[in-house]
Order: C-alpha cells, then structure tokens, then sequence
C-alpha cells in the first residue's frame, strides 16, 4: 500500500497590533471563501495530483506569540546528508 502523501500550505493573514477596526464574522467567511475560490481555481493547473482540497479555517487572537523554537536533532544515518551522496539531476 502506498503511503498517503499531503501537499499542506498555511497562510496567515495578521492584523496589524493597533488598527482599529471591526472585522465582522460576515467578511471573513467571505475573504476566506473569495481565497478558497482562489486556490480551487489555480489547483488543476498547479497541483494536478490532488483528487481533493481540504480547507480548513481559523480566526483568532494571539494573546501569547512567543518565537519559534527550532531544536536540533542529533545527526544519524537517517538525517545527515554524507559528502559522497550524489546531486539529483536537475528537475527530478
């Protein structure tokens, strides 16, 4: 069986600390459907695999944004590119 393989992408759109302005339910079901549509529209033509889109939609505050925190990993066999390895021919 093979395994099942996802093309995710994430997008943020924030809102600038400070700005004063109401944004209403109504606007963001339809930023995020105009954007939705978007995507649907480009997939065919872009991402021709894809038998499906799954959208899912959040709308939140931020109240506590630390970084990031990116850790390293110990190398092993399994994570560390070897200087013998060969480049893969260009569009593979």
């Amino acid at each position: 069986m093979a395994s099942p393989r996802v093309l995710r992408l994430t997008f943020e759109f924030h809102v600038p600390e400070g700005l004063n302005a109401n944004i209403r339910f109504a606007r963001i079901e339809k930023a995020a459907a105009s954007l939705t549509a978007g995507v649907q529209a480009l997939a065919s033509t872009t991402f021709p695999w894809a038998d499906r889109l799954v959208v899912r939609k959040e709308w939140s505050y931020q109240w506590w944004a630390p970084e990031a925190d990116e850790i390293s990993l110990p190398p092993s066999d399994h994570n560390t590119v070897s200087s013998d390895t060969p480049e893969p021919a260009p569009g593979v």
